[in-house]
């Protein structure tokens, strides 16, 4: 599992890839929860996005939870995106689709949350 940034004008989207089971989730949540405490300022905005995630566990889902009770503590916002099939139908299973805001895409995100930053040089 690997989790890069780029900040993009006041939205730090962060872009996962690979697995997250028992064996990664620790790694998640510890790479996961400390970018969002940088999220202050200007920048209380977040696109997770998932399209590099191939499979995601129970562990996984506890970590988004956390993430999301996190931001919810800090009035922050924080949405998914790019969720591949078999990942939108796990979320829906388990209604964390009730629990986060999901788009198609980086792009669709970046829009709803905050139109600069679709028309912000080298964005996402």
């Amino acid at each position: 599992m690997e989790l890069h940034t780029q900040e993009v004008v006041d939205v730090m989207v962060m872009r996962v890839e690979g697995r997250i089971d028992h064996l990664t989730a620790q790694g998640f949540e510890n790479g996961l929860l400390p970018l969002l405490n940088e999220c202050t300022g200007e920048t209380k905005k977040a696109v997770l996005d998932l399209s590099g995630v191939t499979y995601m566990s129970s562990a996984g889902l506890r970590v988004l939870m956390l993430a999301a009770r996190q931001c919810q503590k800090q009035h922050r916002i924080i949405v998914l995106a790019a969720l591949q099939p078999m990942l939108q139908e796990v979320f829906r299973i388990s209604r964390f689709d009730m629990l986060f805001k999901m788009f198609d895409t980086v792009q669709a995100a970046l829009e709803a949350i905050a139109p600069p930053a679709v028309s912000a040089p080298g964005k996402t």
